[in-house]
């Protein structure tokens, strides 16, 4: 993952207002996941204060607002006004008036209650076009002590990265090739807190298995994100094509229910203020 433009060349806030409504709607347990593992590591405790800077549908945002419970407080922000309406609706359905969402930049955040005892941020800061910038400006937010977390991807390795690659032999390279990305290693994005005043630094790297029932939920889940190109920019004919190309990917690997499943790497850097 890079900074690069969103696919059609719009900007990222634009293309996740434009897929708000299908955004991890697949189906699939995939940002779920990922956002559970990012607040097991951050641990909030009840009731602490948190931020959610780019919360899209929330999944991170529920776990955190579960775990602080009624005298917590957990405010999200997200720069896509329908990924804010659609969250505000979810957090009214699931009863829980200790979270609130509203439209915010995640690269200069103007929360409504610093400070927090922590900041959490799932699959976001690789899209902010000055990384650092963006840590710097969340540091004041957090109390003397308080801990940030976020979640990005590794250099997709393995059959993930032949789906990756997949879309550049379809669709083309990207705007901006992820080369030379500090997101290409733990140490690189370990600098950029660092840069940005952060201190004792830590990564955990993990993998998840991701279960897909057939290929059509698989297209249906890379729609919400950057592989969204092999869809949107190719040929609609050679879809079936590479539908059938993605399908022996996939099916190398099944899970105990039958699922073809795909193996992602994420990387969770933790600091503290």
């Amino acid at each position: 993952m890079s900074t690069s433009a969103a696919p059609g060349g719009s900007s990222w806030p634009a293309f996740f207002d434009q897929v708000a409504e299908s955004y991890d709607q697949s189906g699939v347990p995939f940002f779920s996941t990922i956002a559970e593992g990012l607040t097991a590591e951050l641990a909030p405790r009840p009731g602490e204060r948190f931020l959610d800077v780019g919360s899209g549908r929330g999944a991170l945002t529920i776990p955190v607002a579960e775990a602080v419970g009624p005298d917590g407080t957990v405010d999200a922000l997200d720069a896509a006004p329908s990924m804010v309406r659609l969250l505000a609706d979810e957090l009214a359905r699931r009863g829980l008036p200790q979270a609130r969402v509203a439209v915010g930049d995640a690269s200069d955040p103007h929360p409504p209650s610093p400070p927090y005892d922590g900041i959490g941020s799932s699959l976001v800061l690789f899209f902010l076009h000055d990384p650092v910038a963006a840590l710097t400006a969340w540091k004041p937010l957090v109390r003397p002590g308080g801990r940030v977390g976020v979640s990005t991807f590794p250099v997709p390795e393995g059959r993930f990265g032949e789906l990756v690659e997949m879309v550049t032999e379809f669709a083309g390279p990207a705007p901006s090739p992820r080369g030379g990305s500090p997101f290409d290693s733990d140490e690189g994005v370990a600098s950029l807190f660092r840069d940005a005043g952060w201190s004792d630094v830590r990564t955990v790297s993990t993998s998840y298995p991701i279960p897909f029932e057939d290929v059509g939920q698989y297209r249906a889940w890379s729609m919400a994100g950057a592989l969204r190109r092999v869809w949107t920019d190719t040929d609609p004919a050679r879809h079936p094509e590479i539908l059938e190309r993605v399908r022996p990917v996939l099916e190398r690997e099944r899970d105990d229910q039958g699922r073809m499943t795909l193996d992602v790497g994420i990387r969770f850097t933790l600091a503290h203020a």
